[in-house]
């Protein structure tokens, strides 16, 4: 079974420690813009606390997405699937 992000055409999805690895990196960068812009202006987080919520979410529904993949492959689930 091969598993895509988005699409038939879109990337794979990554192993749950990529996975990991790539959200790592996307909340480092992340954070430091959100600080950046709490420097700048304090009155912007009751913007930026909201789309603080949705990229958790988001990179929640990546780990999840990169967890089912690894287990769709796994020995057992793969069976199961193909008996339906």
């Amino acid at each position: 079974m091969h598993l895509r992000l988005e699409s038939q055409t879109g990337p794979d999805v990554p192993t749950p420690a990529k996975a990991l690895e790539q959200i790592h990196a996307r909340l480092a960068d992340q954070q430091a813009r959100w600080a950046e812009q709490l420097t700048r202006d304090p009155a912007a987080f009751a913007r930026l606390e909201p789309q603080i919520h949705l990229a958790f979410s988001q990179l929640a529904d990546q780990f999840v997405a990169s967890l089912l993949a690894y287990a769709a492959v796994q020995q057992p689930l793969a069976d199961g699937a193909q008996k339906k």
